[in-house]
């Protein structure tokens, strides 16, 4: 098939604003997805490469929040080596990081070595550190909207250089940031301001959620939508011809993954994904996340795994098959 990328754009949103250097988080974000690809399909793997400054666009919003704090070089060249673990894993594995159907959850993780009471059980060690990031942002997200406005800015910024491009887009967002752009597509779908209105009636071809926390009613109470009725087509963006959510056993975040019921069902009901075409709107769970946290003297006794990290997400077969669908313009 004739592979041509100049009308397409993946923009990427990270999570947590704990983060490398933007340069740093982006070239190791963009060599995941362009590996996992790899795996099966090297030309189009090298294509990408070759077009990454046109093809990829970051959405980096860690240096809106006043407390973030870059990692250092030592820690990056670190995490550079977990990454490598994590592609090289893919690369070993090949397409089983997803419990199939009728699988037993537990015998599925021993046979990659892993022993689901411990993982469960390190992802509770993880728990307090995670989570006391992520309610340290999303209570300034909630309550600071000069803030607020720094960190949906990038993506914002991103969607219209991309639709102004005539080009077709694939968003990946990773934890908080999912609702980050969750609210940037309800203000693109609704808003009649200068800077939106123009772009009511563009769509994003994917919408890529992982470990999100959008399960939680809690974090969907702090969204635009949350001032509509639930049978109104103005609590959901408008705009997402595909959404597919990725939970990972383990994950702290995403550990209510209920998007059938929250999001995927009433926007079929309301006509937002065709009815009939189950591809539009797809819930991953249980998934393998092989990441394992990157060794400091401050956790060097506790677990290794950290399901929610988003290099572990990056990898996973079924998003590189999709990706490699909207590459090949055969998205279903």
């Amino acid at each position: 098939m004739a592979l041509d990328l100049s009308n397409k754009r993946i923009i990427m949103i990270h999570g947590l604003a704990s983060k490398p250097p933007e340069a740093d988080w982006f070239e190791l974000w963009k060599r995941c997805v362009i590996e996992n690809i790899r795996v099966d399909d090297r030309e189009l793997a090298q294509r990408m490469t070759d077009a990454q400054e046109e093809l990829f666009a970051s959405a980096y919003w860690a240096n809106a929040t006043p407390h973030h704090l870059e990692d250092t070089r030592a820690y990056v060249n670190k995490l550079r080596e977990q990454v490598d673990k994590v592609i090289a894993e893919r690369r070993r594995v090949r397409d089983r990081f997803h419990v199939g159907p009728g699988e037993a959850v537990g015998a599925f993780f021993k046979n990659r070595g892993i022993d689901v009471v411990k993982l469960l059980a390190g992802a509770l060690t993880v728990k307090d550190d995670v989570m006391r990031a992520f309610l340290r942002e999303t209570e300034l997200y909630d309550q600071d909207q000069y803030i607020a406005d720094r960190m949906r800015e990038p993506l914002e910024n991103a969607l219209r250089a991309a639709w102004d491009g005539g080009r077709e887009v694939v968003i990946l967002s990773h934890s908080m940031g999912t609702f980050i752009a969750y609210d940037v597509l309800w203000r693109f779908a609704h808003r009649t301001v200068p800077g939106f209105k123009r772009y009511n009636r563009r769509k994003v071809a994917l919408f890529v959620t992982m470990g999100s926390p959008l399960g939680d009613p809690t974090v969907r109470d702090l969204l635009f939508a949350r001032h509509f009725e639930s049978n109104s087509k103005r609590r959901f963006p408008t705009n997402i011809e595909r959404w597919h959510n990725y939970a990972a056993l383990g994950d702290v975040v995403s550990h209510i993954s209920n998007f059938d019921d929250s999001f995927f069902t009433p926007m079929r009901e309301l006509g937002l994904f065709p009815a009939r075409r189950r591809y539009r709107a797809i819930n991953y769970e249980k998934l393998h996340n092989p990441f394992e946290t990157v060794p400091t003297p401050a956790n060097r006794d506790r677990e290794k795994r950290n399901p929610h990290k988003s290099y572990g997400y990056l990898v996973q077969p079924r998003l590189g098959t999709w990706l490699a669908d909207f590459l090949y313009g055969r998205l279903r």
